[in-house]
């Protein structure tokens, strides 16, 4: 028997071939492919579409790094040092924990934003969640991220491109939360919630008790996820923490296994009644590593002179540093510290002799006035103002 001959002529028809059955079509290699370039929400770490976790330990910052994407969206301003490539509205979604949203979004607006802030942000939030295992949930909530995008369309000209869920075992009504099929469910329900509205969702999650493990509960909640990220913290006895970091522990397309170290600034925004100061936290990521870069700054850039300044100028931007643009949103990101914090850090390591106190404090403050203009006219520093505040910042050339 022959063999059959498939010619260009008889393959080319398949090309458009569409089951009509339940809507599948199929596709075939060398046509025009509209997802070749992969859409990004933040440059090689959030999709446009899809469902996330950022996931952590208690007292890590989670709902904070949750806000911080947040503005970062709205604002169009990079995340954790990467591009925001879709700037949109934001729908948080927060059965637990609502009252601290406005507290931290005005800790948001004075701390990070400062004068760049708008009168209104685009973000809306609510303070229930119909249970996402329920079959009328993703329903519900299409209903309410629809409402949102009109207003969001309307009053900022601005896509709704983030939903969070803060936070997801609140959201979900688990019976058995260390159930597989449920938690597929869960993730199946924040995959349709992103389909139909076009946004990624974020679901903010707990870690379990042993950090190793990930995300508390069944493994299916991270398998399922096109994004994880863990906040991560050392934590001693007394329940204080230190080396926070954010690690990336899945990208679907994209690089993981790293992490992007952080901050947790606490900030005054405000006072009760009674006059006691009210506080929030912001984050800032320490993207730079601005300890190993000041090692290795060039001593032909640094004079001797310079050096008690230079140990102050990077002590204080390891411990009070936050984010800047001083060339604008687009431009490349710096840490900056704010100009008290650096002269306090110089006084403190400056040596000076004598017995007289006021002359000992002059002439500390002489040889600071000293350092800033001899350092600003060897361009290795600069200053920008943020939230009405000097801060300084080392100039990248003088790395």
């Amino acid at each position: 028997m022959p063999e059959p001959s498939y010619t260009i002529e008889r393959l080319t028809p398949l090309k458009a071939v569409v089951a009509e059955t339940r809507g599948i079509r199929l596709r075939w290699h060398g046509d025009v492919d509209p997802d070749a370039d992969r859409p990004w929400l933040v440059r090689d770490l959030i999709p446009e579409k899809g469902k996330g976790l950022e996931a952590g330990q208690w007292g890590a910052g989670k709902t904070f790094g949750a806000l911080d994407l947040s503005t970062s969206v709205m604002m169009g301003i990079p995340f954790a040092g990467k591009r925001v490539m879709r700037q949109g509205g934001v729908l948080f979604i927060a059965p637990e924990g609502a009252v601290e949203i406005p507290i931290r979004l005005r800790g948001i607006v004075q701390g990070k934003l400062g004068p760049n802030a708008p009168d209104r942000l685009p973000f809306a939030w609510i303070e229930e969640c119909p249970r996402l295992l329920d079959a009328d949930a993703v329903p519900q909530l299409v209903t309410v991220a629809r409402l949102t995008a009109d207003h969001l369309l309307e009053a900022f000209d601005l896509p709704l491109a983030l939903i969070v869920i803060d936070t997801v075992a609140a959201g979900a009504g688990f019976m058995d939360e260390n159930s597989a099929a449920e938690a597929q469910r869960v993730m199946n329900a924040m995959e349709a919630l992103s389909h139909q509205t076009g946004a990624f969702v974020l679901g903010v999650d707990h870690f379990g008790k042993a950090v190793e493990t990930g995300t508390r509960g069944s493994s299916a909640k991270e398998a399922g996820a096109d994004v994880v990220l863990a906040m991560l913290a050392n934590r001693d006895e007394a329940g204080g923490i230190s080396n926070t970091r954010m690690a990336i522990r899945k990208v679907r397309g994209g690089r993981s296994g790293y992490e992007i170290p952080y901050s947790l600034e606490v900030i005054t925004i405000g006072e009760t009644r009674d006059r006691e100061p009210i506080t929030t936290c912001i984050v800032n990521w320490q993207t730079d590593r601005t300890s190993a870069a000041a090692a290795a700054i060039a001593k032909e850039h640094w004079p001797t002179s310079l050096k008690v300044f230079r140990q102050a100028l990077t002590a204080a931007l390891d411990e009070h540093g936050m984010r800047a643009w001083p060339y604008g949103a687009e431009a490349a990101e710096v840490r900056a510290a704010p100009f008290e914090r650096v002269r306090d850090a110089f006084y403190t390591t400056y040596p000076v002799d004598g017995e007289d106190s006021g002359k000992r404090a002059e002439a500390k403050r002489k040889a600071f006035n000293r350092a800033i203009q001899s350092a600003t006219g060897r361009d290795l520093i600069g200053s920008v103002e943020l939230t009405g505040v000097d801060h300084l910042w080392l100039k990248p050339d003088a790395d």
